[in-house]
């Protein structure tokens, strides 16, 4: 197994039960602050980490000792890979180690461990999670995918996945068009030569030879002429050059050349729309560039050679584009985009900045820092949270579960009276889920120190509670840190 049960069953165990009731859609958001903070407050940024990715709706960081990290996420779908329906603003620990790369789809997530093993979690109705069935139960924590080994890339898009083995054979599952039953286990791409790189849009894939060529397959003509397929087709014209990358929209793709510009069109429309397809055209201003990155939606960002960010949105169908620059931004390595119109970029640094960009003749937004999640630890050890903590007023608010079981407390649900009970010894603290007003032996609590109701999760003041339980609490600022201390038993 991946993970010892052990590990991660002993906190699932503690940390079980944080859902209240059902979650919402929240949308994908992420605490910043500028730049020039940073050196004040090193320990609230997400950090350390060396590679991002995103899908939809969830956004994700590989760190240095490869551990996956998530924050965003869809009710009751798994994105986030963490055991939990609950969408997120900050980064969560997904249940994975080892991760080399991962790649976010509509409603599910791919993960490629270091071992070339792949792995996935989340949505499974058309089988894009690739574990032999087809299923409308959500896989919540990443389970392995079928028949495959020596991974060196993955890509997804909509329900669809695709896996580039070491050997140059690219491997398809869910729904690759729309016209085939779509498969629940990997099956090889036939027709195309041996591939040194893959882009999956949303009911097509694009391949890049190892002779710079690029290949299409998929769905040309959706709706009404649902049975119009590309077989293998390369792209071809005079914007085409020998290409290094390639990545792919929903609709559109794109190519890095060898000369450091970028060629993008059409792989597939819906009829009647106007715009042909496979007609590449350069994209203006986007030039000596390192990295290219598309999305689920039709944006794309790139990364110049002096570590400068430019950006382009092909929604609408265009004559041509053109790439404006992320102002503020000089070292960026890594790109990852949303469809919810949100941009990341991943600095040489090891931290992250995130931006807004509606297209047509806006500007992108300012980028921030993103900010990491607090901090628990319990004499000196570190817990891991489905649902993180929230710092609220100076005040540390916690899951109403999470925390109190590890303080030797008690915790019970009273459904007929609507209130949750949390005892330890003598101490009994009540809470109405209702009205959240809070007792402690009968007393009630200051109204600034209520629980409070976040996406359907009631959050608890960690200091209050934690101390009436025996417990001395410490806001570490700087490493945006709770340190709890228990009294010796």
């Amino acid at each position: 197994m991946l993970i010892k049960h052990g590990k991660f069953g002993r906190r699932r165990a503690a940390l079980a039960g944080i859902l209240l009731s059902l979650t919402m859609l929240m949308p994908l958001t992420a605490q910043a602050a500028q730049t020039e903070q940073m050196p004040s407050q090193k320990g609230k940024w997400l950090s350390d980490v060396v590679a991002i990715s995103a899908g939809d709706y969830a956004v994700y960081a590989i760190k240095k000792d490869g551990t996956a990290w998530a924050w965003g996420g869809m009710r009751d779908r798994g994105l986030l890979g963490n055991g939990s329906f609950i969408p997120v603003k900050t980064p969560v620990r997904m249940h994975i180690d080892e991760v080399k790369d991962i790649a976010g789809g509509y409603m599910h997530t791919l993960i490629l461990r270091k071992d070339g093993t792949v792995w996935a979690t989340g949505d499974n109705s058309d089988g894009q999670l690739g574990i032999g069935r087809t299923s409308y139960q959500p896989v919540l924590e990443p389970v392995q995918v079928t028949g495959l080994d020596n991974i060196v890339a993955i890509s997804a898009n909509g329900n669809q996945s695709l896996a580039l083995g070491a050997d140059g054979t690219v491997w398809q599952w869910g729904r690759k068009n729309s016209v085939h039953t779509p498969s629940p286990v990997p099956a090889k791409l036939e027709g195309i030569p041996a591939i040194q790189a893959i882009a999956t849009g949303h009911l097509t894939a694009s391949a890049l030879d190892k002779d710079g060529q690029v290949w299409i397959t998929g769905t040309a003509v959706t709706d009404m002429n649902p049975d119009r397929q590309w077989e293998p087709t390369t792209v071809q014209g005079d914007a085409m050059g020998k290409a290094t990358a390639v990545a792919t929209g929903s609709q559109k793709a794109a190519a890095l050349l060898e000369d450091g510009t970028v060629a993008i069109w059409k792989n597939s429309k819906t009829y009647p729309a106007a715009g042909d397809l496979l007609i590449p055209t350069k994209v203006k201003h986007a030039d000596q560039l390192t990295r290219l990155e598309g999305g689920s939606l039709m944006m794309f960002s790139s990364i110049k050679q002096d570590g400068t960010v430019w950006v382009w949105d092909s929604f609408m169908d265009e004559t041509g584009y053109t790439a404006v620059q992320v102002e503020g931004i000089t070292n960026a390595i890594d790109l990852a985009n949303t469809s919810m119109r949100e941009q990341y970029a991943l600095l040489s640094d090891g931290t992250v900045m995130k931006w807004n960009y509606y297209g047509g003749s806006s500007k992108p937004f300012k980028p921030q820092l993103v900010e990491d999640s607090i901090h628990v630890e319990i004499n000196g050890d570190k817990l891991d949270f489905t649902y993180p903590p929230a710092l609220v007023n100076n005040v540390s608010y916690v899951p109403l579960r999470g925390v109190f079981e590890h303080l030797g407390a008690k915790v019970t649900w009273m459904n007929q009276t609507n209130t949750v009970h949390v005892s330890k010894g003598s101490m009994n603290v009540v809470i109405n889920l209702y009205t959240l007003n809070t007792t402690i032996n009968g007393k009630q609590i200051s109204d600034e120190l209520k629980p409070f109701n976040e996406n359907y999760t009631t959050m608890v003041p960690l200091r209050f509670i934690a101390e009436a339980l025996g417990a001395k609490v410490n806001w570490a600022k700087e490493q945006h840190t709770v340190r709890i201390e228990l009294p010796n038993p």
